[in-house]
């Protein structure tokens, strides 16, 4: 059995199993495809937790989109989170080149350009069904993010989740957040280094200016 035909049956008694799924691709070996070796996923696995991972340019969101993709072909939604835009194209049918002509006749698989329904949500000015959500519910992380902070101006941020938690304050909205970054350099200041740390009052104005934009 040639190296090709071993690979092969490797990857389709790997990838047989009963019940639905979906394909998200074929096999590669020593960098070329290899026709007949689909990758698949059993639906049922799909409310399992997974993780995605990779440099930079190695497909992550590609992948990503081909299972969103896939389910939505097979009546299951998705709710992605699409910071940069990246996986809105979906919602209209993709152009066809070459490259992708080949890559498909090589793995057997039909290209086959369609758009998808997509509803649009939004927790900004943007177009899309608003969504609403505390400060809180965002966490640090994904607020730093999106107020595009570095990693100092996080860390205070991150300071400010904690002290809330701790004081049990919530944080509904942006008002909220104003207030405590005033407490933090103000009133509360001596509180505030007392128990984590001194925070720079020219970190927190930044934050402030970002905040109001």
């Amino acid at each position: 059995m040639s190296k090709i035909a071993e690979f092969q049956k490797s990857i389709q008694e790997g990838y047989t199993f009963k019940g639905d799924f979906i394909t998200v691709g074929g096999a590669m070996l020593d960098g070329e495809a290899v026709q007949d070796t689909h990758i698949k996923i059993p639906l049922k696995t799909l409310n399992r937790h997974g993780l995605i991972a990779g440099a930079t340019g190695t497909g992550k969101t590609k992948s990503l989109q081909v299972i969103a993709e896939q389910l939505s072909k097979k009546g299951i939604p998705s709710l992605l989170m699409d910071i940069k835009g990246d996986l809105s194209g979906i919602a209209a049918p993709g152009s066809s080149n070459d490259f992708i002509e080949n890559r498909h006749a090589g793995i057997g698989l039909p290209y086959e350009p369609m758009g998808l329904p997509v509803e649009l949500m939004t927790m900004s000015n943007s177009d899309g069904v608003k969504l609403k959500a505390t400060i809180s519910e965002f966490g640090p992380v994904l607020l730093s993010k999106i107020l595009g902070l570095n990693d100092t101006q996080s860390s205070v941020i991150s300071l400010i989740f904690v002290f809330c938690d701790n004081k049990k304050l919530p944080l509904i909205d942006l008002k909220d957040l104003r207030k405590v970054l005033q407490y933090v350099v103000n009133d509360g200041k001596e509180e505030i280094e007392g128990e984590y740390g001194k925070v720079a009052s020219s970190t927190v104005n930044t934050i402030m200016r970002k905040v109001i934009e």
